[in-house]
C-alpha cells in the first residue's frame, strides 16, 4: 500500500530536535534567530501553532460579543471552535470549486452589520488571488485574516501585504513541518504588541512533551513506507478500523477536550530551534519537485479536474473532483494507493441559524466528489504511471464518473 502523504521530514532534523531537548533553555537568543528566518522579521510572532496564534490574536482583537467572521466554507473545525469560543459567529462564503476562490455573491450576501472580519484559507497548496478580497474587506471596513497554513512553499511568500493578518503553520503534515510551530505575520504594530504581551503571560511547552512527540513521529516516519504501512493498515482493518482514523488520529496535534487550554502554551525552545532550522532549509526545492511530478501527473490524464489547479498551486495535496469519488477511491486502494476521501481534518462551516441562505451549496456538492490522490515523488515512476492509468481506466472522456458534471463547474454554479 502507497502512503496517502510522506511527512516532510527526515531523520536529521528529528535528532536536531531531541538534541535540542536536552540542551539548556536560551529561549531569548533561539526566538531571535526564529524571528531573523522569515521574510519579514519585524511583523513575525512564533507559536505553539497556528491555532494558538488565531486564539491569541481574537484575545487582543476583541470583537463584539456576538459580531459575525465571513470563514471560507472549507477550514479545519478547531477554528470553527476557537471562534465560537470567544462569541463570536463563523458565516461561511461559498467557494468556486475550480479556482477555490470566495464566491462574489456569496461574500455580498453574507454581510451583515454585524460583520467585523473575513478569514480566507488558501487550499490544499494553492494560492488564490487575494485583491479582490483587498479590496472588498477595505469597501465594507473589515479585518482581513489570512489562512496560509496550507500555502507556504518555501519561497519567502508572507501573504498578501495588505492583509491585516497572515497565519503560516508547520504541524505535521504540512510542507516543511517542524512538527508544531505557528507564525503570524501582523502589521499593526499596536495589535503585534498587545499579542505578544498575552503570548508571553502563557506557560512554556515542556521540553519532555515535544520529545515524546518527536519520538512518536520517528515512529511515523519509518512506518510511512510501503511495506510497514501495508502491515499496519491490515492490523488496522482486522481490529476492525478504518485507516482513515488511523491517519487521522495519528498525525492530529491537539486531541480530546480542552482547546483552548492546550493552545495557550508558549513553544519550547526545542520547538523554537527546530524551526528555525526548518526555516532556513531548502524548502522550495522540495516544493518545485512535487511542482513537477505533480505537472507530469496531469499531463498523463488532462482531463482530470484539480481545484485551485494553476502556476500558483504547489499541490501540498494532490485533490481531484470525481463523479463517482468513493467508486475511484475503493478501485486504488484495492491496488495498493491509498487515496482516500474528504477527511474529517476538514469541515464544511455550516450556515448560522439566522442566516440560512448562506448554505455553501457549492462546496457541498465539491465535498461528496472531491478525492485526494498519493501524488508525489518519492513514489517512483513506475508508481506513479500505475496511478494515472487505473484513474485513466477508470472513466473515459464524457464519462461523468470521473469528469465533473457541467454545472458544478460552470460560473453561475
Amino acid at each position: 500500500m502507497t502512503p496517502r502523504k510522506r511527512l516532510d521530514i527526515g531523520w536529521r532534523d528529528l535528532l536536531f530536535g531531541m538534541a535540542q531537548c536536552l540542551m539548556a533553555d536560551k529561549r531569548a537568543e533561539i526566538h531571535a534567530a526564529c524571528q531573523q528566518s522569515t521574510a519579514a522579521p519585524d511583523q513575525g510572532l512564533f507559536f505553539l501553532s497556528v491555532r494558538s496564534g488565531f486564539d491569541a490574536y481574537l484575545q487582543a482583537a476583541q470583537f463584539p460579543p456576538g459580531s459575525h467572521i465571513l470563514v471560507s466554507a472549507i477550514t479545519i473545525p478547531d477554528i470553527l471552535e476557537i471562534i465560537r469560543a470567544h462569541d463570536l459567529v463563523p458565516v461561511p462564503v461559498d467557494l468556486d470549486p475550480l479556482t477555490l476562490q470566495p464566491d462574489p455573491d456569496s461574500l455580498e450576501r453574507g454581510l451583515t452589520h454585524k460583520t467585523v472580519a473575513l478569514l480566507v484559507t488558501h487550499l490544499f497548496g494553492a494560492r488564490i488571488p487575494v485583491h479582490p478580497l483587498v479590496r472588498f474587506a477595505r469597501r465594507n471596513g473589515l479585518v482581513l485574516l489570512e489562512d496560509c497554513a496550507q500555502a507556504y512553499w518555501g519561497d519567502g511568500f508572507t501573504g498578501h501585504p495588505a492583509s491585516h493578518v497572515r497565519m503560516f503553520s508547520f504541524g505535521p503534515i504540512k510542507h516543511n513541518t517542524a512538527l508544531g510551530g505557528g507564525l503570524l505575520f501582523i502589521g499593526d504594530a499596536l495589535l503585534r504588541e498587545k499579542v505578544q504581551r498575552l503570548h508571553q503571560a502563557y506557560p512554556v511547552q515542556r521540553r519532555r512533551q515535544f520529545f515524546k512527540r518527536l519520538a512518536k513521529y520517528g515512529i511515523v516516519v519509518l512506518l510511512n513506507r510501503p511495506a510497514p504501512y501495508t502491515v499496519l493498515c491490515v492490523l488496522w482493518r482486522l481490529m476492525g478500523k478504518s485507516q482513515d482514523t488511523l491517519c487521522y488520529n495519528t498525525t492530529r496535534s491537539f486531541i480530546g477536550d480542552g482547546l483552548l487550554k492546550k493552545l495557550r502554551q508558549q513553544p519550547c525552545p526545542a520547538l523554537l530551534s527546530l524551526l528555525s532550522r526548518r526555516l532556513r532549509s531548502d524548502a522550495l526545492a522540495r516544493t518545485e519537485c512535487r511542482q513537477r511530478t505533480a505537472a507530469a501527473f496531469r499531463c498523463r490524464a488532462p482531463d482530470l479536474c484539480c481545484p485551485g489547479h494553476g502556476p500558483q498551486h504547489s499541490h501540498w495535496l494532490f485533490a481531484v473532483q470525481v463523479g463517482n469519488a468513493g467508486g475511484l477511491c475503493q478501485q486504488l486502494r484495492a491496488a495498493g494507493f491509498d487515496a482516500h476521501l474528504w477527511p474529517p481534518s476538514l469541515c464544511v462551516v455550516p450556515p448560522h441559524r439566522d442566516l440560512q441562505d448562506q448554505v455553501p451549496t457549492r462546496v457541498l456538492a465539491l465535498q461528496r466528489q472531491m478525492l485526494f490522490l498519493p501524488v508525489y515523488a518519492e513514489m517512483g515512476q513506475a508508481r506513479l504511471d500505475r496511478l494515472s492509468l487505473l484513474v485513466r481506466q477508470w472513466a473515459r472522456p464524457g464519462d461523468s464518473r470521473l469528469y465533473s458534471p457541467h454545472p458544478l463547474n460552470s460560473p453561475s454554479g
